[in-house]
């Protein structure tokens, strides 16, 4: 678990920023270590602080209500192993993953997070994604309604959890991409309801965003976070990235966001005269360094010079697989 080590001094000036930038790790507190303090943040937010990062061995955790300690008082205990641990709350809707041998037990689970946060009118069942469409699979087992704006960065989305996806713990990686591409032209090709568009254009004023958006409830929700957000640089265009990109156009950046596009490089690089890629990908540890290699591939098939300027993880996926980002820049 991570924290910024700072002086006394500047702890709450950089408290504030922590707080700011929803780096801060609210289940655990600030503690003091003779002159210096630690301040808790969350995994990936490490580049945002040019103090010192430490690894924390002894954090001091917030009392708080905790769904695990609330079910294994009601809760079989050949059970309590399968209790969730963790859980998503997107504006004011709540996602959770339960096991399969919980099912008899769903509608306590759910309607136990909602006293846990009064706020939150609906919790839903997670039970993942489909297909490239990114389609989830959920089921309401508290509470009531789909719809919700979530706030964040500075920023609103607009979506329904029923149609399309969105992913708090990618969040470092927007507030990453949300100070690129100042001036530049951009192609999303993978927009979303505008997870990473939105974000540069409220923060980093690019002079076009192009946001490719294949899935119609997605594309749906991103016209209405263009309104939200009130941005005027981003093109919205509803269709299949692989064919769709604009021609005859002077790129500087391509996004590629979602985590299983490798088959779209080509294009991407086609897409550019030169600059730059951030191509993201789930990949097992054994092979880290394949989505390096792909791009490095793809580069010398389309007769391109490139160089990797970042490889970083964005979070855990799965047990041994990560979820990574590689920038590269094509020339």
């Amino acid at each position: 678990m991570k924290a910024i080590r700072v002086p006394k001094e500047k702890a709450e000036e950089v408290r504030k920023v922590a707080e700011r930038s929803s780096a801060k790790d609210k289940r655990r507190l600030v503690v003091c270590r003779g002159d210096y303090v630690e301040i808790p943040i969350y995994d990936g937010f490490e580049h945002l602080f040019s103090y010192e990062i430490v690894e924390q061995e002894n954090p001091v955790f917030a009392k708080s209500k905790d769904l695990f300690g609330i079910l294994k008082k009601r809760i079989p205990e050949n059970l309590h192993n399968l209790i969730p641990r963790r859980y998503k709350i997107i504006g004011d809707l709540i996602l959770v993953k339960i096991a399969e041998e919980l099912e008899n037990y769903k509608s306590l689970i759910g309607e136990t997070l909602l006293e846990i946060h009064p706020h939150c009118k609906a919790v839903w069942r997670d039970m993942g994604k489909k297909g490239m469409l990114r389609r989830p699979e959920v089921e309401l087992i508290a509470g009531e309604g789909s719809e919700t704006v979530h706030r964040e960065n500075g920023c609103l989305f607009k979506l329904d959890v029923t149609k399309v996806m969105f992913s708090p713990g990618n969040l470092a990686e927007r507030m990453r991409m949300a100070k690129l591409g100042k001036g530049e032209v951009v192609i999303d090709m993978f927009a979303g309801i505008g997870y990473f568009s939105i974000p540069m254009c409220v923060h980093s004023r690019p002079e076009k965003v192009y946001s490719i958006e294949i899935n119609p409830d997605s594309y749906k929700f991103l016209l209405e976070n263009i309104k939200l957000n009130h941005v005027d640089r981003i093109v919205p265009i509803l269709g299949d990235s692989m064919f769709v990109i604009p021609e005859n156009i002077e790129v500087d950046r391509v996004i590629m966001g979602h985590i299983r596009c490798h088959e779209f490089i080509p294009a991407a690089i086609r897409a550019l005269r030169e600059g730059i890629i951030h191509y993201h990908e789930s990949v097992p540890e054994a092979v880290i360094n394949r989505p390096v290699e792909r791009i490095k591939r793809a580069a010398r098939d389309e007769g391109r010079e490139v160089k990797i300027l970042n490889f970083r993880k964005v979070k855990n996926y799965s047990p041994g697989v990560i979820h990574v980002v590689v920038d590269a820049r094509i020339c």
